[in-house]
């Protein structure tokens, strides 16, 4: 019985290896080609993409894209209702008023928000649902941390910052979406070394494929090889590094500055790290709520 148990492991092992090998060469070919099997983002995120990189677009302009998408419209309202954007002027009820709030920057973030789980983590993907939700939780949460990072420490715009930290885990995102037709592969070790090894590339090109900015697409791909004692001036890579690093060993479970190694420009006293957990806290549950995780 040992001996049949040993071959359906090294069997189960060989077709992991095989696929994974598989994946590597359709990565290597996509990467080499900038050309990934991707869907475009919707029109409507292009189009306020496209109209932000214009310094004379009116509010108007933007309240009339987002309009046309219900499901957006709805996001955003949801998302300037939330407690991390309540002013205490009253609940906004409207579209235009909803948009003012938030700003600009924090529209479109939200429009990538739900394109991206619309693409990544919708109907076609509910076989790896829980990986793919793993990863958008913790997403979320560097984005968040990343926000008030930039917010507090540097000169970065913590609109930019959420973004970058959102964003930051896309290309798993995408390696993952590879295997929803063979969703007993992502489990297995082989399949984990193409993740680790392939995501920084393959983000670079998602970032680059939807066109966005240039310092986005370097913090996605470089944030796992940048050194975590930060020089001045603070990069976008250096920022999400750190808020990667903080929400995956100290802040979950309750951590402390002493679990963190120097961090340079962006080190942290006793009372500012207790702070950044505390409120770091309220804001990550309400990025949660507001971002649909």
């Amino acid at each position: 019985m040992q001996g049949t148990d040993t071959v359906v492991l090294d069997g189960r092992y060989a077709e992991s290896r095989a696929a994974a090998l598989s994946l590597i060469a359709e990565l290597e070919r996509s990467v080499a080609e900038n050309e990934l099997r991707l869907p475009s983002l919707p029109d409507v995120v292009l189009a306020i993409r496209d109209r932000l990189a214009d310094e004379n677009v009116t509010l108007g302009e933007i309240v009339e894209l987002v309009s046309s998408d219900p499901a957006l419209a709805a996001r955003l309202m949801q998302t300037a209702n939330s407690a991390l954007f309540f002013r205490g002027n009253g609940p906004v009820t409207t579209l235009h008023t909803a948009v003012a709030r938030l700003g600009y920057r924090m529209v479109r973030n939200v429009a990538l928000s739900l394109a991206a789980q619309q693409i990544f983590i919708g109907y076609e993907t509910r076989a790896i649902h829980g990986p793919l939700s793993a990863i958008w939780k913790h997403s979320v949460h560097v984005a968040a941390l990343a926000h008030r990072l930039a917010r507090f420490k540097t000169d970065l715009n913590p609109e930019e910052a959420f973004l970058a930290g959102l964003l930051h885990e896309v290309g798993k995102l995408y390696i993952l979406m590879q295997c929803k037709d063979r969703p007993e592969l992502v489990a297995s070790e082989a399949f984990q070394g193409v993740v680790a090894q392939w995501h920084g590339r393959v983000g670079r090109v998602v970032i680059e494929t939807w066109g966005l900015a240039s310092e986005l697409a370097d913090a996605v791909a470089g944030h796992e090889a940048e050194p975590l004692a930060v020089e001045e001036p603070v990069t976008m890579t250096a920022l999400v590094a750190v808020a990667n690093f903080l929400a995956e060993h100290v802040t979950r479970g309750g951590g402390s500055l002493a679990d963190c190694p120097p961090l340079g420009a962006l080190a942290l006293d006793e009372e500012t790290f207790a702070w950044l957990l505390k409120a770091g806290d309220v804001d990550i549950r309400m990025f949660m709520l507001a971002f649909g995780t």
